[in-house]
């Protein structure tokens, strides 16, 4: 069925939404006892089970290059929901969506470096501003230098991100399918996650508060993962690139809402004056200065 470009695009807010979510579901996982090893397994078994049941058909059906290209990004994806989730025990949800979104300015330097893409000269804008308002949002401006560790540790797992954009857009295009690229990185998940949560992770397993945890990671795993994922690739086929970019980049706005509304965050200057300008940088990223127009990155 045929979309209008405005249902499209209350389709990509509702998306962008359910993305943003998944930094206060992540927080009461996390709230909740387990920890990141024990996350990523357990998230990654609910995703291959999704993947088996709803789209078996094009599992049997995958390439040598399929299974590469899942695999590999599979362990990138790994590394930046891992990093990612052992930030939030020391972060914020609205921090850690904020900081999380300068994969955006992460991008075209990992680029440079790696693939020698010479990045465009509005990086030199949008750095200092990223930069800024990182510097505000996390605190180490003011006098007690409240940075955290869970800053640092959420920052490191943007260049994880930034890294899954770029194999996405350079290799997972062309797989045969994008339910088999999720579903391969539901099995490196448990793959990667099981022996963390059995070793490292041993001791707080029967801490674990499993009642309060498996609902938000259920809704992680199988909501966020497969039906977002769903309706955004269905979305954007009929809306401009215009609109859908500049959408789903509203997602830390929607997660620092949802995280004061429900008491993880307070409203206050700080917040709102670092990630307007770690937004406003993220915008400067998406715009393309000689045709006046918002691409997107991805």
């Amino acid at each position: 069925m045929k979309l209008s470009k405005t249902v499209a695009n209350l389709l990509l807010v509702f998306v962008t939404i359910l993305w943003g979510s998944t930094y206060i579901f992540n927080k009461m996982v996390v709230n909740a006892g387990m920890q990141s090893g024990t996350i990523n397994a357990v998230r990654g078994a609910m995703c291959v089970a999704g993947g088996i049941i709803l789209f078996h058909r094009q599992l049997s059906q995958a390439t040598r290059f399929d299974i590469k290209v899942g695999l590999i990004v599979g362990l990138v994806n790994f590394c930046g929901y891992y990093l990612r989730t052992l930030g939030l025990q020391s972060t914020t949800p609205a921090k850690s969506s904020f900081i999380t979104v300068t994969y955006v300015i992460l991008t075209p330097l990992i680029l440079w470096i790696f693939w020698h893409e010479r990045p465009q000269l509005k990086i030199i804008f949008a750095i200092p501003l990223s930069l800024a308002g990182m510097a505000i949002l996390t605190g180490i401006t003011g006098s007690s230098w409240s940075l955290q560790s869970g800053d640092l540790i959420t920052f490191f797992s943007a260049f994880f991100w930034a890294l899954q954009i770029i194999i996405f857009g350079k290799y997972a295009s062309r797989a045969s399918s994008p339910w088999i690229i999720i579903t391969l990185i539901g099995v490196v998940q448990v793959v990667c996650g099981t022996p963390l949560a059995l070793t490292t992770e041993r001791a707080s397993l029967g801490h674990i508060q499993w009642l309060q945890a498996l609902l938000p990671l259920a809704i992680i795993a199988v909501v966020i993962t497969f039906a977002a994922r769903g309706i955004q690739i269905r979305a954007q086929k009929y809306t401009d690139a215009t609109s859908a970019s500049l959408i789903l980049m509203s997602e830390s706005f929607f997660a620092t809402i949802i995280s004061v509304i429900l008491g993880y965050d307070q409203l206050s200057p700080r917040l709102v004056i670092g990630g307007l300008l770690i937004i406003m940088a993220n915008v400067i990223m998406q715009f393309n200065f000689r045709s006046s127009k918002l691409i997107v990155q991805d």
